[in-house]
This record gives structure tokens, sequence and C-alpha cells, in this order.
């Protein structure tokens, strides 16, 4: 006769068995499946509140079952949004925040204004004709007054005539806002004035008797930023090649025009003042290696980093000729001046004139 109190030690052993191998099944299956997420929640938690059941409702994303002391809730996981690559967060935060073009439309709104009133100072002109911009105004860079340094930027604000002017504006607002709406006002702030000044100084050495007026300087200075970003950002840009084309066709169209002027005296303002392509080039030359440096770069390659002190050292190289270059030739003009006067002062002295 088999003891009662044996069968119930061996129920509670094969009880005990079968929980533990259907608790190991159960933790196997939830480790494999990557879709729910395990609670575990003792039982007495879960007998004082009527929330949870020990039912599995197929209807529903969470399933609760009892097992021994505990209750196993799984809950079906949420699917994880992909993280973006490291190259792609530039772009995201582009996308987030873009800039108002304050700068581009301020600066163009000025030259607008100071043409305006320039014109309408001056006597009546046709229309395209250019307009008489006195020689000794305030704002015309002038070689032989190298030494009144607000002149290599005033200039960009006077203009020959209406063609001129509206020229230069349409040009920088076309070019200029797209950059400055995605890279922000004061980088394309420091390309333009850069523009500007590498005209002015570019004008001095190779044009050293030439006045000059026009923001042909910084326009040409935001053209060739858009070569820049192209050059830094060409793999995450949609219509990178038709904005490369776009550039180089306007630019080789005007620098035709500029180069046919000045040699073959050609073009419908002949008789007027002429193109200064040195202005061109060099505010070109500044915006690019100006764009090289200072434009947002969202994806950064190893040969680009060479590429920046590259433009850095063409633009200082540059610029510090050019200012050296200045400060020569106006203490040469002042001393050739000076010995003038005192030449001048001795030959009325031998002639007997006081």
């Amino acid at each position: 006769m088999e003891n009662p109190a044996q069968n119930v030690n061996e129920t509670k052993v094969d009880l005990g068995q079968e929980n533990e191998a259907q608790e190991e099944e159960h933790s196997t299956v939830a480790a494999a499946s990557a879709k729910e997420t395990i609670i575990d929640i003792p039982a007495s938690i879960a007998s004082s509140s009527s929330s949870y059941d020990t039912d599995c409702s197929t209807a529903s994303s969470t399933c609760c079952t009892r097992q021994g002391e505990h209750i196993y809730m799984q809950r079906e996981a949420i699917p994880a949004t992909p993280l973006p690559e490291a190259e792609d967060l530039g772009l995201l935060k582009y996308v987030h925040r873009q800039h108002f073009p304050w700068f581009i439309l301020v600066i163009s709104i000025i030259e607008i204004a100071i043409f305006a009133y320039d014109r309408y100072t001056m006597p009546a002109q046709n229309f395209g004709l250019p307009v008489p911009i006195p020689s000794d105004s305030v704002l015309v860079y002038r070689p032989d007054r190298r030494l009144q340094v607000w002149r290599f930027f005033s200039y960009m604000f006077l203009h020959a005539n209406w063609f001129h002017l509206g020229f230069n504006i349409v040009i920088q607002l076309f070019f200029g806002i797209p950059l400055e709406v995605m890279h922000g006002t004061a980088r394309i702030g420091v390309i333009y004035m850069a523009g500007v000044f590498a005209g002015s100084l570019g004008t001095s050495v190779v044009d050293s008797e030439v006045f000059l007026v026009g923001a042909s300087g910084g326009v040409y200075a935001l053209l060739a930023a858009h070569l820049a970003n192209i050059t830094l950002n060409y793999a995450h840009m949609k219509s990178a090649s038709t904005q490369l084309g776009s550039v180089v066709i306007f630019v080789s169209c005007d620098l035709g025009y500029a180069l046919y002027t000045q040699y073959f005296d050609g073009g419908a303002f002949a008789k007027g003042p002429q193109v200064s392509y040195i202005a061109h080039l060099t505010g070109a030359l500044a915006g690019l290696t100006i764009g090289f440096l200072v434009l947002k770069n969202f994806g950064h390659r190893e040969y680009e980093q060479l590429i920046w002190w590259l433009a850095l050292g063409v633009y200082c190289a540059f610029t510090v000729f050019a200012i050296v270059f200045n400060l020569i030739n106006t203490v040469t003009a002042q001393l050739m001046e000076e010995q003038g006067e005192v030449i001048t002062q001795h030959l009325l002295h031998d002639l007997g004139v006081s």
C-alpha cells in the first residue's frame, strides 16, 4: 500500500519540476522575441488589484500569465524609430533652423536708397545713361586717397546707372538669399564684405589709376561662395549640378563681357564707365576662399581639411600682399609729392618768383 504522504511529496516534486520547466520555457520565448517586453509582478501585488487579468486576450497588446507566485505581463514593444546617421545630423539641424536673409535684403535696400538719392540730386538723365558721379565723393574708391580706409568698402554703395544697379541687385538677391537662408546672416555678411574689400584691393594693385564704384566685388563673392558650398555639400544637395551650371554660365558670360568692353571698346556702354574685371576676379577669389572657411559643412571628409588650410593660406597671402603694396605706394607717393613741392619751390626761387 502506497504511503499518502509519499504521494503528496512526489506530486509536489512533479509540480515543482513542471513549474520550473514552464518558467524556463517562458523566459526562453520572451528572450527570443524582440517584440515583447516582460514585467515580473509578484502575485501578492497582483491579487490586490483587479486590473491584472490572468486571461490572455488576442485583441490586446498586453497579456498576463500566472506562474507560481509571480504574474508575467507581456506587452508588445513599440517599434523603435531609427536614428539618423551622424553625417545627417547637420542637415536635420538645418531643416529645423532656417535663417531669414536680413543681410542681403538690408544691403540691397541701402544700395537702392543711396543710388536714388544721388539720382535725385543730380541733373536729369535719360534712363540707363551713366550718372555723373563726382570724383570727389567721399564714397568713391580713389587710389590717390588710400589712407581714407572707408573708401575700400564704401564704393559698393555707388553705381554708374540703373542697369548697373539693377543687375547687381538681382544677382545678389537670386544667389545670396538661398545661401543666407542656409548658412546664416553672419557668414554671408563676412563673405560679401570680404569680396567688396578684395575688389578694391585688387584694383589698387593692378589698375592703380582707376576710380571704382559698384557692388560687383560682393556679388562675385556670393557667386564663388556657391561653388564652395557645392564642393563642401555636393552629396547632400538635390540640385547641385543645376546650381553649378547656372553659376558657371553666368560668370562666363559676365566675365567675357567685362573683358570685351575693357580691351575692344565694345558693348552697349562703351562710352561710359568700363567694367572692372579685376574687381570681379578678386571678389570671386575672396568669396571662394572665405566660403571654404566659414560656410557650414554637412559632410566632413578628410580632404576638406586640406582645402580649408589651402583657402586660408591663399586669402591671407593675397590680402597681406595687397595691403603692403598699398602702404608702400602711399608712402612713396607722399615722398614724391613732398620732393616735387621742394623742387618746384627751388625752381621758382631761381627764377626770382616768390
